[in-house]
């Protein structure tokens, strides 16, 4: 247990797509009640990813593996969505006001994050997803996780806004977090293609 604790918390913890809008909307919103929507949603999202993962990955790996190929395709480009959203959506002429990222954008991103296929490949236990108990049990300590980690980042977000505003608001957090989801989607790309046999 003491292990799926500590690769759960230090998973998360990397900065990644979802971090990164978690920052953003710790900059953009601040830490309070309405910011917790967004960690319930990657909560939810992470919780619905990881089920279906769990429960299908075996069938889909053996009979139908062009499945697992589509859906990180389908990642890949949203988070590349993502990516040109935030490098786009500040105007030269308004330096200080930015495009939020909604609690749908985060959501979807979160469906689509590979940490989640990771938890279920290599830090669940064997059968999780078979057994309402074990899933529970997991489902359970996932959750005392990552609602504190969300919501330090969402923390560090607010308080780099406060302290820091000239630097972190604007034009130039949407594209240095932009650069981050973009490199990270182009590493997915490669490691699909990597796995693709082109005859």
């Amino acid at each position: 247990m003491n292990y799926i604790a500590l690769s759960l918390l230090t998973v998360l913890l990397v900065p990644g797509p979802t971090n990164s809008l978690l920052l953003q909307a710790g900059i953009s919103r601040g830490l309070n009640t309405r910011s917790m929507r967004f960690v319930a949603a990657e909560w939810l999202a992470y919780v619905i990813q990881m089920t279906m993962w769990g429960v299908f990955i075996d069938l889909l790996m053996t009979d139908h593996s062009w499945v697992v190929i589509a859906t990180k395709i389908f990642a890949v480009c949203f988070l590349f969505y993502i990516s040109l959203k935030l490098w786009f959506s500040v105007k030269e002429h308004a330096p200080g006001a930015t495009a939020g990222i909604t609690v749908p954008d985060l959501f979807v991103a979160t469906l689509t994050n590979p940490k989640g296929l990771f938890f279920v490949s290599f830090v669940a236990p064997a059968g999780t997803f078979l057994s309402l108990e074990h899933w529970l049990s997991f489902i359970l300590l996932f959750t005392a996780i990552i609602f504190p980690v969300g919501l330090v980042w969402i923390a560090i977000g607010a308080f780099c806004g406060r302290k820091f505003h000239a630097v972190v608001s604007g034009r130039f957090l949407n594209r240095a977090i932009s650069l981050v989801i973009g490199l990270f989607a182009c590493g997915m790309l490669f490691n699909i293609a990597s796995q693709v046999n082109f005859v």
